[in-house]
């Protein structure tokens, strides 16, 4: 019998809008105010900082997919670069980074429904969960209209956020920062990494895509090109329009800035807007941590795992097991309530896997010093077939896990 591989549908272009609205997903639009009050006015250069961390571990995803274009993503680069073994306990990490993304995101929901309704946000937060879990047990088909819909909303909000702050750029200073200075740009750019939870996202796309060698590393740097772009424009918009202690201190950011700038039917249509941005991330964050669970209690020994692996139940085949025990934990962290909190725990497990990405792709390139290279994307700039861009990307994740740290321990609550 033929291994069953996915039909490779997907182009350039396809890839590009995959990437673009993987990554600006509900980030934007829950992280922005809470960075704000760390960043001052200066809010761009963290984005800026952010993004180049996602960009330089973008090289290594790049390389790794150009050498293994399939659907593993970060669990086949470690078991590649490192061992089957650290990659199995990475899986965990990476179970929890679509745990407790989407928890956040329930959060910053809550807060955008709260300007619509007079609902307690825990009820939100859970009844937010639950939905987009239920529609994950409908079926995949489903989950992925939503998604489309939502978006090409998500992005078409953004634009009308910078379309109407344009004429007011350049009125305050965009080199003054907040009262803790650098720490406070750093302690941002920490912050605001939760921003790009979605960047690894894309590579899952390798086994379906057309010569994923070359269009796949192609896709990703550009996309992580666009979404900088597009965040930086957003962070000045956002200082434009009110001082950085005040978007720090509203509910729902970016309707605040379109109510001030347009009117109360334009806030009103951004939080529309900001609710279809949020859910549809909960709802992918649920799928793919459902089917990660799937896929390592399907290879695991242990019994009682394989609960997770029953596709039995209501609606298509999916995974209903696993994606009631992810949407459960999610909406445990989601009381926590505290999106700033929540948001550094999940930054934890993502600074720990992209990390980890990037140390596979050093020990790859050390164990595979005179493998044959053709056709494969190299990151340039090499020291003894060491990336040397890849070492600085290291560097600077660790420098910004200890101001996540901060953040999470000095007060910035």
């Amino acid at each position: 019998m033929s291994e069953k591989k996915l039909k490779r549908s997907l182009g350039f272009w396809d890839i590009i809008m995959f990437g673009v609205g993987g990554i600006i997903g509900a980030g934007i639009y829950a992280i922005i105010g809470q960075a704000a009050g760390l960043s001052g006015n200066m809010l761009w250069l963290s984005f800026t900082i952010a993004a180049i961390v996602a960009l330089l571990t973008g090289l290594s995803y790049a390389e790794f997919v150009s050498r293994f274009p399939d659907a593993g993503g970060s669990f086949e680069y470690i078991k590649q670069g490192i061992g089957e073994r650290t990659a199995l306990i990475m899986s965990v990490f990476m179970t929890f980074t679509g745990i407790v993304a989407p928890a956040a995101i329930a959060i910053s929901f809550a807060e955008y429904l709260s300007r619509l309704f007079d609902i307690t946000n825990w009820i939100a937060v859970v009844g937010i969960v639950i939905l987009m879990a239920l529609f994950n047990i409908v079926g995949s088909k489903y989950s992925s209209y939503y998604n489309t819909v939502a978006t090409v909303i998500t992005l078409l909000g953004l634009g009308l956020v910078i379309g109407f702050c344009i004429p007011d750029w350049g009125n305050v200073s965009l080199l003054e920062t907040g009262e803790d200075g650098f720490t406070g740009i750093m302690a941002g750019a920490a912050l605001i990494f939760f921003s790009y939870v979605g960047f690894e996202d894309l590579v899952k796309m390798a086994e379906e895509t057309k010569n994923a060698k070359k269009v796949m590393p192609k896709g990703v740097l550009i996309s992580g090109v666009v979404v900088l772009i597009v965040y930086v424009m957003i962070a000045i918009s956002a200082v434009s329009t009110f001082s950085a202690e005040e978007l720090s201190q509203k509910t729902g950011p970016l309707a605040a800035i379109i109510n001030e700038q347009w009117s109360a039917i334009g806030g009103t249509i951004l939080v529309v807007v900001a609710l279809f941005a949020t859910s549809k991330t909960i709802l992918s964050n649920i799928l793919g941590a459902s089917r990660l669970l799937y896929d390592v209690a399907r290879d695991s020994k242990i019994s009682w795992l394989k609960r997770f692996t029953s596709i039995e139940g209501y609606g298509e085949r999916t995974p209903n097991y696993a994606i009631a025990a992810i949407a459960i934990v999610t909406i445990a962290f989601g009381l926590i309530g505290n999106l700033k909190i929540v948001a550094s725990i999940s930054n934890i497990f993502i600074f720990t896997v992209f990390g980890m990405v990037n140390i596979a792709l050093i020990n790859y390139r050390l164990k595979h010093k005179n493998k044959d290279e053709a056709e494969v994307f190299k990151i340039p700039i090499n020291i003894n077939n060491v990336p040397i861009l890849t070492v600085l990307a290291l560097i600077i994740i660790l420098i910004l896990f200890g101001f996540n740290l901060y953040n999470l321990f000095e007060g910035n609550f």
